[in-house]
């Protein structure tokens, strides 16, 4: 479902980092995000790319600085209306394992209110290319397939705002590219689409703007290709590498060692 123009409005970080009991973990960030977006975090382990979607989503990670949907600042927003407005898929797939996948899946259409919860179950299920799995309980399934029964809750809650991290992680190569072009195709649609990967390869395919975090708390953000330029690839990885563009014009970052 392609969100009403209504919510086609910018997201706006001023000031805005994570906070990890009285630390910052990163330097204040000021980014303006326009629909349509598809925003990947880059870094090393550590730099706090989870942290930042958490502290985005408002689910347990303290922030400092301002986050605006909008006119709405997400910190200050009721629960119900922050979910309305913003999806979190996180890293950590755990869910009652009783629980079907249709019913998990429900849980992102009741969170954001849905009038036709059982439609966007459906829906979000095929879009995810688990409809198959629609009657299994969450505890039989795999590491890759309760990867894809959580992005399929976010699909369901059909918000604005859509916060992946590290959507790909435990997927095999076909499902790899479904969820890069799903994230596309939210970006397509007009949504705001921020990932934290460490694929530098999907990052440059699947986004429009990439956010690199440095260890040292600095950030570089723009387009892909000139973000994950060797140079700066280097400085935060130390690891020399050249981006390849593939006959039919997909690029693939490898190392040169």
């Amino acid at each position: 479902m392609i969100p009403a123009p209504a919510q086609l409005r910018q997201l706006r970080l001023t000031e805005f980092g994570a906070i990890q009991g009285s630390t910052a973990l990163s330097d204040p960030l000021t980014l303006t995000l326009e629909p349509g977006t598809v925003l990947g975090i880059v870094g090393p382990n550590g730099v706090g790319k989870s942290s930042l979607l958490g502290a985005i989503a408002h689910s347990g990670i303290a922030s400092y600085g301002s986050a605006l949907f909008g006119e709405e600042e997400l910190s200050a927003t009721r629960a119900r209306r922050r979910a309305q407005l913003v999806s979190l898929m996180a890293q950590d797939h755990g869910a009652p394992g009783e629980l079907r996948v249709s019913e998990l899946v429900g849980v992102g259409a009741w969170a954001s209110g849905r009038a036709d919860p059982g439609d966007a179950v459906a829906s979000a299920l095929a879009r995810a290319g688990i409809a198959e799995l629609q009657d299994r309980r969450y505890s039989e399934l795999s590491g890759g397939q309760r990867q894809l029964v959580q992005l399929a809750r976010v699909l369901a809650q059909n918000t604005p705002v859509v916060l992946l991290d590290e959507p790909t992680s435990a997927l095999d190569l076909s499902h790899q590219r479904a969820v890069e072009q799903i994230m596309r195709g939210l970006g397509n649609q007009g949504r705001i689409v921020i990932a934290a990967i460490h694929d530098l390869s999907l990052a440059l395919n699947a986004c429009t703007r990439v956010l690199l975090l440095d260890p040292g708390g600095s950030s570089h953000n723009g387009a892909p290709h000139e973000v994950l330029g060797p140079d700066r690839v280097f400085a935060a990885y130390g690891v020399r590498t050249t981006i390849h563009t593939t006959p039919k014009g997909r690029r693939i970052l490898a190392a040169d060692d």
